[in-house]
């Protein structure tokens, strides 16, 4: 074997992962979007590489998408997706079997209007070759719109508050199959993170998914006035790297409140991404709007991208760093550094830096200065006046020229 398909062949290794018993090639899963609409597209993203592909949202009766139904925003993307337009008859006699042949790990992405239909969609998606299922808790688009579709429906928008329909699902899901049954958190829980966790743990689910789209959003054409996406306010679910910060913050509060396996899901666009939501606590990592802004290959990009960064942070598996911010966190209440107020001035790593400015454009502070005149500078210098260690100009620099330790 070549020394490029040893480096290869190591990478896949220390990539693979377990979770609820199941073993995956690699973190990355691609949840419920436009990269599981049908069996023949999760087959192609199956061969890109990634650990498993997820269906869209199998329903008993599909709903047609209320038109335009994306919308680009600044970071991310607003979206009015309902679930798949394809019947349930559909995946269940050719659909899951054709996005097996793409190697990867089929989740069922299922929801039914009662808990007995959710347990027979799980029972006949399992029947034909789903590895996983996972429940979806609350859209935040769906009910505006669904009402505005049929005016007779009576669809109620749930309490966002009441976990007792999803712990119904879960436990008459549970009766009828013997694969792992995980529920995905709505962004829409953000600040009731907690009491979710919990429901879900109580309910008998496997693990838990965190978290879907964020909202209602909303995106306005200023050309027209018109809101960007169909149906009545033209409101959708916010995803993309936008709500990456909040639903990290979710998976840590998740991973250490539950105890379950988690899959963090949420605006990931680089390796470091994955690492931030491994470290949160995750097992697993859903890819969904980067795939979707930029194509299939993204998926086998991210993979490869993620065996490289941990080789050069010396991170020789998963299992090393998963659940070190839990760590880091408690570590700080130990050490009694949980309000750090005395200042730490940044120190310049001469050597690494630029001279690009970036440190210099955000600081407000006035506090650190690049240019040119500045005698004998070849490297940012700071005030020490001025700093009042806030932390930004580190933030920002590409370079690891900037060092901060205040823990």
């Amino acid at each position: 074997m070549n020394t490029n398909s040893n480096e290869a062949a190591g990478g896949a290794a220390k990539l693979r992962t377990a979770f609820c018993g199941l073993d995956f090639a690699n973190p990355i899963i691609v949840p419920a979007g436009v990269h599981g609409r049908d069996g023949d597209v999760m087959a192609e993203v199956g061969r890109s590489g990634v650990g498993g592909t997820c269906t869209k949202t199998i329903v008993s009766q599909p709903a047609n998408d209320v038109l335009p139904c994306f919308s680009s925003v600044n970071s991310g993307m607003v979206n009015s997706v309902f679930g798949s337009d394809k019947s349930s008859e559909y995946w269940f006699t050719e659909g899951i079997k054709r996005a097996k042949e793409g190697g990867a790990k089929i989740i069922a992405n299922l929801a039914g209007f009662t808990p007995e239909e959710a347990a027979s969609l799980a029972e006949s998606a399992v029947n034909c070759g789903a590895d996983m299922i996972m429940l979806p808790t609350h859209c935040p688009h769906m009910g505006e719109i669904l009402m505005a579709m049929f005016p007779g429906m009576n669809f109620p928008e749930p309490s966002l508050t009441d976990v007792a329909p999803m712990q119904a699902s879960v436990r008459m899901i549970k009766e009828v199959v013997d694969v792992p049954v995980v529920v995905k958190l709505s962004g829409t829980y953000a600040h009731i993170t907690k009491e979710w966790s919990i429901g879900v743990k109580e309910s008998g689910a496997d693990g838990i998914a965190c978290a879907d789209a964020l909202g209602p959003a909303l995106s306005i054409d200023v050309r027209t006035g018109q809101p960007a996406l169909g149906g009545p306010r033209g409101v959708g679910g916010l995803t993309g790297p936008a709500i990456m910060p909040i639903t990290l913050r979710m998976t840590l509060d998740v991973a250490m409140m539950s105890g379950l396996p988690v899959i963090g899901i949420g605006g990931v666009t680089t390796a470091d991404d994955v690492l931030q939501y491994v470290m949160a606590g995750a097992t697993l990592v859903g890819v969904c709007t980067a795939g979707h802004m930029k194509g299939l290959e993204e998926y086998q990009r991210l993979i490869e991208s993620l065996a490289k960064r941990m080789d050069a942070l010396g991170i020789s598996s998963l299992d090393d760093v998963r659940g070190l911010t839990i760590r880091r966190i408690e570590a700080r209440k130990a050490d009694g550094k949980v309000a750090v107020t005395e200042r730490i001035i940044p120190r310049v790593k001469t050597e690494n830096c630029t001279r690009c400015g970036a440190c210099e454009r955000v600081c407000a502070y006035e506090a650190i200065a690049v240019a040119v005149a500045v005698a004998g500078q070849n490297a940012a210098a700071i005030d020490l006046d001025s700093c009042i260690g806030c932390g930004l100009c580190v933030s920002v620099c590409r370079f690891d020229a900037l060092e901060q330790e205040y823990y």
